[in-house]
């Protein structure tokens, strides 16, 4: 008995997916070649958001850093007048959430760091937004901050601040570690659509 025409397409389609995402992979995770060179663009839009690659979990590169991340929200009373929260450190919260678990989530040791990397790659030294991509990385960024500060604000807040301060680690056996950096960044408005 024939399959119906349909299934049969719906079945290529599917095998001629896998195949064409076997192959990226694999030229993304290979050494350089002239294909890879020459397709490099769509390789890394097809890799990138969602199928990223690296080896950290048979090679993890140690921290060479301590990243604390800082916020502080800002909002205007019903005087007009504006406050200032002083600055909680959410990264602490993650720490807590993970400190006594015995099956910590991945994403909660993870996700705030790498969305500072993620927005530190994006924006270098200053804090303007000069892509999409950046523009991303700082909503990404701002957004986690508000979702973090919320629960512990004692009433809304319409801007929100994030500082964070990188000691960096020294050596084993190493001298002292170098004195920490402080970065502040500017501030964010706080839209209840989250844009």
């Amino acid at each position: 008995m024939a399959q119906p025409y349909g299934r049969r397409a719906f079945v290529v389609l599917c095998l001629a997916v896998t195949l064409v995402h076997l192959a990226l992979v694999f030229l993304y995770v290979a050494p350089p070649n002239p294909v890879s060179q020459r397709l490099g663009g769509a390789i890394r839009a097809w890799v990138s958001p969602y199928f990223e690659q690296n080896w950290l979990l048979f090679a993890p590169n140690p921290e060479s850093n301590k990243t604390q991340i800082l916020a502080r929200t800002g909002w205007t009373t019903a005087t007009g007048s504006h406050e200032t929260s002083d600055w909680f450190d959410i990264s602490a919260v993650d720490k807590a959430d993970t400190k006594h678990n015995p099956f910590p989530s991945h994403t909660t040791q993870n996700m705030l760091r790498r969305a500072w990397s993620a927005y530190q790659a994006a924006h270098g030294t200053d804090d303007v937004s000069h892509s999409d991509w950046a523009l991303l990385r700082a909503k990404y960024l701002r957004n986690l901050a508000v979702q973090r500060v919320t629960p512990h604000s004692p009433h809304p807040f319409q801007v929100v601040q994030v500082k964070v301060i990188i000691q960096p680690i020294a050596p084993p056996g190493g001298s002292g570690a170098d004195e920490p950096t402080t970065r502040v960044l500017p501030w964010w408005t706080v839209r209840p659509d989250g844009n």
